[in-house]
């Protein structure tokens, strides 16, 4: 299972290097998105995800497989990100916000730190609260650090800590299929809402 889950990341981070406008496969959370770079590279794929256990925003287990059977948007931020982070978690609040009612309960969201130190279920909640999320389809998801690298090796997901509090990583945003198939992803600072959306609706109907 580990060999396999080192395969998919590689190969993930391949394809992001070689296909994707992303020359380090770096953003910088300590700097704006220079002229130019707003918005996110759309690329379609097609990696099962494996399984995997964090803990929520409510300090409960939370398990990837629970999910199967809906739709899943993820992204990976850090609380204490000034700029990319927020507009990240943006996106995905309106793509939340737009939807259906009957659509609701087939989609979830989470949201993966790429900063565990600082991003406890307490400060994972108090942000989730600060941008107003609804939380009947939306975790957020915190852990030891080596259960987090792990997943963000399965996704391709670069992180560097700078120093407490400051972080770059590869601003990702995910969409998984109900099988568990990830089958879109968007590389930068403020993935379009309404192509979210489409997309998300794309693999519901």
């Amino acid at each position: 299972m580990r060999k396999s889950n080192r395969l998919r990341g590689f190969f993930l981070a391949l394809f992001i290097v070689l296909l994707l406008p992303v020359a380090s496969g770096f953003e910088s959370s300590a700097q704006a998105p220079r002229l130019g770079e707003k918005g996110a590279s759309r690329r379609e794929l097609h990696l099962p995800i494996s399984d995997f256990s964090l803990t929520d925003q409510l300090g409960r287990p939370f398990r990837f497989q629970s999910l199967k059977g809906r739709v899943i948007l993820l992204s990976f931020v850090y609380t204490s990100c000034p700029d990319v982070c927020p507009l990240i978690t943006a996106s995905a609040l309106s793509a939340q916000r737009a939807l259906r009612a009957w659509e609701k309960p087939s989609v979830f969201f989470l949201t993966v730190t790429t900063d565990p130190e600082v991003d406890t279920p307490l400060v994972l909640r108090a942000y989730a609260n600060r941008f107003g999320v609804d939380l009947s389809n939306w975790s957020l998801l915190t852990g030891e650090n080596s259960a987090l690298a792990s997943v963000w090796k399965v996704f391709g997901v670069k992180v560097k800590r700078k120093a407490r509090g400051l972080v770059e990583h590869t601003p990702l945003t995910a969409i998984v299929d109900r099988q568990g198939i990830l089958r879109v992803v968007y590389i930068g600072s403020s993935p379009d809402s309404r192509r979210l959306l489409r997309d998300i609706r794309a693999l519901l109907s």
